[in-house]
């Protein structure tokens, strides 16, 4: 999904009003609603992308969908979206505000990835470890990926710290062919 430049635009623009008045936790709440909602249904994802569908027919669902699920100012924010013909923006504006309220909060978003199931102490260790690291909170989501064999990965932004048995097999078999 493109993260466009209108849609954090407008992500900024609702993660300060929301801070503003009060509710940026009840607004996070909220985004998180839309984002599952939109992304749960393939239906209304290609209603909100449409050209056919109206702008007064995307206000109508929205308003449908959302009306008692969500607070009024996270209701209006939507309904100026769809209203200015924007509604297509909705899912990278969900992205990009869960962005920005986690470059506010402190919070830094890793996933790792390992062979099997770690334990909790385990975790905490490597949290506490990216912590002193970054110097933000750490929001932890673990998969685990059989095929890694061994080790783990960690995804943070933009860099990926592979420990895995794999990576290491793939090298010394890079470096054994490349002789």
């Amino acid at each position: 999904m493109i993260n466009s430049k209108a849609a954090k635009r407008y992500a900024k623009a609702l993660l300060k009003l929301s801070q503003e008045q009060g509710y940026l936790e009840e607004v996070l709440e909220d985004i998180k609603t839309i984002d599952e909602t939109i992304s749960g249904s393939r239906d209304l994802f290609l209603a909100l992308q449409s050209p056919i569908v109206k702008p007064s027919e995307k206000i109508a669902i929205l308003d449908k969908i959302f009306s008692k699920h969500i607070g009024s100012l996270t209701k209006q924010f939507i309904l100026l979206i769809a209203e200015k013909e924007r509604a297509a923006l909705l899912p990278s504006i969900t992205v990009s505000f869960f962005a920005l309220y986690n470059e506010a909060a402190g919070i830094i978003e890793v996933t790792l990835k390992s062979a099997y199931q770690l334990r909790s102490n385990q975790l905490e260790s490597v949290i506490k470890t990216l912590e002193d690291i970054t110097k933000k909170n750490v929001k932890l989501h673990t998969q685990v990926t059989p095929s890694l064999l061994g080790g783990i990965t960690i995804q943070m932004e933009d860099t990926v710290i592979d420990g895995s048995v794999l990576h290491k097999l793939n090298e010394l078999e890079y470096t054994l062919l490349s002789q």
